[in-house]
């Protein structure tokens, strides 16, 4: 759908009711272990999205309450060795918390 056109309120129910008819033409056509895995996948896809919506909420709660998150900075060298870290939270050449 073009972002530029504008649609009129029965243009908006036509491509609804478009949209629904070959949604359920597809759902007709699938088998009973097709629409069970689709809808497992949607279950799961919106569970993420609940899940991201809410750490956005929570996010932004904190901001406007004056509160700004920290990312946790984990360093590319162990403080205490000098070796390269590989992302954990331990020095893995000499066992140092990182």
């Amino acid at each position: 759908m073009d972002n530029n056109m504008n649609y009129s309120q029965a243009d908006l129910q036509k491509l609804l009711e478009k949209a629904q008819r070959e949604l359920q033409e597809k759902l007709d056509k699938m088998t009973p272990e097709e629409r069970a895995a689709a809808e497992a996948k949607a279950k799961k896809l919106i569970e993420d999205d609940e899940a991201e919506r809410k750490a956005l909420l929570e996010s932004a709660a904190a901001v406007a309450a004056g509160h700004i998150p920290q990312e946790k900075v984990i360093p590319k060298f162990c403080p205490n060795c000098g070796a390269k870290t590989e992302g954990g939270k331990f020095c893995s050449y000499c066992g140092n918390p990182l």
